[in-house]
C-alpha cells in the first residue's frame, strides 16, 4: 500500500491523523449565537476559536497532500492543485469571517447595548451569504475536488473501498459549513480513512 507505508514519519502521521481528529473535536465547540447579547458574550471563545482552527486547516492542507505523497497520476496533481485552492481561499474566508468578526464583536462589550446591536447587525452575515462567502465557496469546492482526486488516485493504488467512500464523505459533509456537525463529520471521516489506511499498510506488504 504507497498510502501509509510504514517508511512514514511520526511528525507524518501526527498530521494525518492527528489534524483531523483535533478539528473534527473542536467543531463540536463552535460558538453559534443566536443575537447581539449572545454574540457579543461569546465574542472572545469565537475570535479564539478560529485562532485555533486557522493554523488546523493549514495543517488540514499539509495531511490532504501527504495523503497521496507517494502516488503519481492526473489524479494525484488534481487533489495537489485543489489542496492549494483550499489553503488558500478557505484560509482567508476563515481569518476574515471569523477572526475579523471575532475581533469586532470583542471590542464591542465595552459599549452600550444600542450600539452593539448595530455592530452585529454590520456583521452577523460575514460568515453567512455575503461577499466574503464566496472564499468560503471556492475554498470548500476546492476541498471537495482534492478529496475525490485523492481517493481516486489512492482506489487505483489499492485503498479498499471504505477508505474511498471515507474520504468522499469528508468532502460532501464540509458543504454543510465546518461547524458542528457538518465539519465534525467531514474531519472524522477524513481521521477514519487515514486510519484505515494506516492499519492497511500495517497488515499489507509495502509496494512501490
Amino acid at each position: 500500500m504507497p498510502a501509509l507505508v510504514p517508511h512514514k514519519s511520526l511528525w507524518s502521521r501526527l498530521v494525518l491523523l492527528g489534524t483531523p481528529l483535533a478539528l473534527a473535536v473542536l467543531e463540536v465547540f463552535h460558538p453559534d449565537a443566536g443575537d447581539a447579547a449572545e454574540a457579543i458574550d461569546q465574542a472572545d471563545w469565537f475570535f479564539w476559536f478560529h485562532m485555533i482552527q486557522l493554523p488546523l486547516v493549514g495543517l488540514m492542507a499539509l495531511a490532504l497532500h501527504l495523503l497521496t505523497e507517494d502516488l503519481e497520476g492526473t489524479a494525484v496533481t488534481v487533489s495537489r492543485w485543489g489542496t492549494g485552492v483550499f489553503a488558500i481561499f478557505f484560509s482567508a474566508y476563515d481569518a476574515a469571517a471569523g477572526i475579523a468578526t471575532g475581533f469586532v464583536l470583542r471590542n464591542a462589550q465595552s459599549i452600550s447595548p444600542e450600539e452593539q446591536s448595530v455592530v452585529y447587525d454590520m456583521v452577523k452575515d460575514m460568515p453567512g451569504v455575503s461577499a466574503i462567502f464566496s472564499l468560503s465557496i471556492v475554498g470548500t469546492g476546492a476541498w471537495v475536488v482534492a478529496l475525490i482526486a485523492a481517493a481516486i488516485a489512492l482506489r487505483r493504488a489499492g485503498a479498499s473501498r471504505i477508505t474511498f467512500v471515507l474520504l468522499i464523505l469528508a468532502g460532501v459533509f464540509l458543504l454543510a459549513g465546518h461547524p458542528f456537525p457538518g465539519g465534525t463529520l467531514a474531519f472524522a471521516s477524513f481521521f477514519l480513512a487515514t486510519l484505515s489506511l494506516e492499519f492497511t499498510s500495517r497488515s499489507s506488504p509495502a509496494t512501490a
